[in-house]
């Protein structure tokens, strides 16, 4: 069953249902559901598609196999094309309107030297007589989000590069309708937004459960994952383990990770920025603070790989030692629940600002979304705001609670006094309460509970 996406799906079936010839890329990292969307896209359109999974052989074979699937489309038999340069003639000839899709794509490019030049001819002998669309699905990031360089054969005719990244917290939900809100937080918090991650939890069974069999136990299913993707795409994977399981620990800026590696500046450099090509860590700096600031910070941007780091990764011997159940009880439990996910519920608040801004539902609508660094030399404080918000009035700050405690007046006033006293300059304040809120009188906050962050 295909789940979310809604926003990627209509702009992609509008480039399919075109009266023109197009050429699309889709990319994003591995399991991040680049196939289904583009398969339910076609299912959407209902238009003929030749849909080919590019294989990690020969050009020869996968000419030969492309050949044996418009073979079966067209109902000419076995025939086999000379090359990838006749199959694009063939197709790009053709009157009536097709689809055709080359999933992963970089292994065609990689035994098939210069393919991109061969697409390129075909695209420019034909793109005033062709309806063909042409869809390049890839999983190597870096290798896709180059095709359209101006340096490269493909530049100018690519009429739409989509970069499939992970869902956010609501549309992930679609998986596990039928929990309670709160499970959904936890969900989240752990299996994050990747729909490869989601599609194994079973709703019968309570969140405990899912995260004991699917993540915990020695056979689960997503346990060798992160080898998988990382091995495919980074050299040296030992390094990478370092940093995610460094920044799972909480030691997210530079130096500071620098310091607890036994390698060059340099060298963390490029790992860091492979990583952030991966979509797999995050460069934050606070929306008080230019982009090159010393408070810049990285973050794991997959809930589930930082989930593994900070409880399965480093226990490793704990892991061997124990049972599922004693494992999750003395290593994962406590922690989960008083640290993880209340972590995690800033960060589906922060989405939730997000998408209401680009909703229009927030108004005046918002500049900028992030942390704030303050710094009061004359009272020798310093520190961060998770979450604040900059629109035209100037800056709205938000304290997010996940705990059974309804925000009262004691926790606005508690606020308040931190924010006078490091000399925050604010026009309003907000609140995100698991709990909800006990005011006793009216006020002009910004407040949102459970209920509204699962009613977008």
């Amino acid at each position: 069953m295909f789940v979310g996406r809604k926003e990627e799906l209509n702009e992609l079936t509008s480039y399919l249902n075109s009266d023109k010839q197009e050429n699309i890329i889709i990319y994003g990292r591995r399991r991040i559901g680049k196939s289904e969307l583009i398969k339910e896209a076609l299912r959407t359109t209902n238009k003929p598609a030749i849909f080919y999974q590019a294989t990690e052989t020969s050009q020869l074979e996968n000419v030969k196999a492309l050949s044996r699937i418009i073979g079966q489309r067209f109902n000419l038999g076995s025939i086999t094309f000379e090359s990838f340069d006749a199959i694009f003639n063939f197709l790009f000839n053709q009157k009536d309107e097709y689809i055709l899709v080359l999933d992963e794509y970089p292994y065609l490019s990689n035994v098939s030297p210069g393919l991109d030049s061969v697409i390129q001819k075909a695209i420019d002998t034909y793109k005033n007589t062709s309806k063909l669309k042409v869809v390049l699905l890839g999983s190597y990031i870096d290798i896709m989000s180059k095709l359209n360089h101006s340096d490269q054969p493909l530049f100018g005719r690519i009429t739409k590069s989509m970069f499939l990244g992970e869902m956010n917290y609501y549309e992930t939900s679609l998986f596990y309708p039928n929990v309670d809100l709160e499970t959904k937080v936890k969900y989240y918090s752990v299996f994050g937004g990747v729909p490869y991650f989601n599609s194994f939890i079973d709703q019968n069974k309570s969140f405990e459960e899912n995260v004991k069999n699917l993540i915990i136990s020695k056979n689960s299913p997503l346990s060798n994952y992160i080898e998988l993707i990382l091995s495919k795409e980074l050299r040296k994977i030992e390094n990478a383990n370092n940093i995610f399981l460094i920044i799972a620990k909480g030691i997210s800026k530079f130096n500071d990770i620098l310091s607890n590696l036994t390698i060059s500046s340099s060298q963390l450099s490029q790992v860091l920025n492979n990583l952030i090509t991966m979509d797999l860590i995050k460069r934050t700096t606070p929306i008080n603070e230019g982009s090159n600031s010393r408070r810049t910070h990285y973050k794991i941007n997959d809930n589930y790989i930082e989930f593994f780091y900070r409880y399965i990764y480093r226990n490793q011997t704990e892991r061997s030692l124990m049972n599922t159940n004693d494992f999750y009880d003395e290593i994962i439990k406590e922690n989960l629940h008083s640290s993880f996910i209340p972590m995690k519920f800033e960060d589906i608040s922060e989405q939730y600002l997000i998408i209401s801004n680009k909703d229009s539902k927030i108004k005046p609508p918002l500049y900028k979304i992030g942390k704030y660094w303050y710094d009061n030399p004359k009272e020798k404080i310093n520190g961060e705001f998770d979450l604040v918000s900059l629109d035209k009035n100037g800056y709205i700050v938000y304290e997010v609670k996940y705990t059974n405690n309804k925000v009262d007046e004691k926790v606005v006033n508690h606020l308040i006094d931190q924010l006078n006293c490091c000399g925050i300059k604010y026009y309003n304040l907000g609140f995100f309460s698991k709990s909800g809120f006990n005011f006793e009188k009216n006020n002009n906050y910004y407040l949102k509970t459970l209920e509204d962050l699962y009613n977008v």
